[in-house]
C-alpha cells in the first residue's frame, strides 16, 4: 500500500481512506496527543460523511477525549460510547456512537497519539478489521518522526 519513500502524510491518508472502506466508520484520523498541553490535534483525516465530519488542524482537550480513556484502558472499540465513555464531554459533543482507537507509538518507543475512527451511529466492525487497524497504529508509529513531539 505504501511505497519506502513516502512520506508519514501519504501513508496516513491513504491508510485512513482504506481503513475507513472496511470499517464503515464516517471518519478515520491520526492525532498527535502533547500531554503537557494537554491537547490532542487531529493530523490528518478522511472523512466519508457530511453528516459526521472530523476536520483537520481541530485541536481538543486530550483529558475530554476518547482516546484518553481508550490509551488509560478503557476498550479499544465500542459500539456504544454514551455508555462505554460517560466522562467524555468531546463523545457528547460531537454525539459519537461507535468508536475505535488504537495508540500510536513511534519508533523510539515514545507515545505520540492515536489513530481512530468515530461514526454517529452503531457500526458493527469485525475483529480481523479491528486487529488490522491495531496494525496499522503500530506500522505509522514506526515512520514517524520524533522532533516535533514532546
Amino acid at each position: 500500500m505504501a511505497a519506502a519513500g513516502e512520506d508519514l502524510e501519504t501513508v496516513a491518508r491513504g491508510l485512513l481512506q482504506r481503513l475507513a472502506q472496511l470499517t464503515g466508520l464516517s471518519s478515520t484520523y491520526l492525532a498527535e496527543t502533547r500531554l503537557r498541553e494537554d491537547e490532542q490535534r487531529i493530523l490528518f483525516s478522511y472523512n466519508s460523511s457530511m453528516i459526521f465530519h472530523i476536520p483537520e488542524g481541530v485541536t481538543l482537550p486530550w483529558s475530554e477525549a476518547v482516546c484518553r480513556f481508550v490509551v488509560e484502558g478503557a476498550p479499544n472499540y465500542s459500539k456504544d460510547v454514551p455508555r462505554a465513555f460517560p466522562k467524555s464531554s468531546v463523545a457528547r459533543l460531537l454525539e459519537i456512537r461507535t468508536f475505535v482507537s488504537y495508540p500510536v507509538f513511534a519508533s523510539d518507543g515514545k507515545f505520540f497519539g492515536t489513530l481512530c475512527g468515530a461514526s454517529k451511529g452503531e457500526v458493527d466492525i469485525e475483529d480481523e478489521i479491528l486487529d488490522l487497524m491495531r496494525e496499522c497504529a503500530r506500522l505509522l508509529g514506526r515512520r514517524l518522526k520524533r522532533d516535533q513531539n514532546d
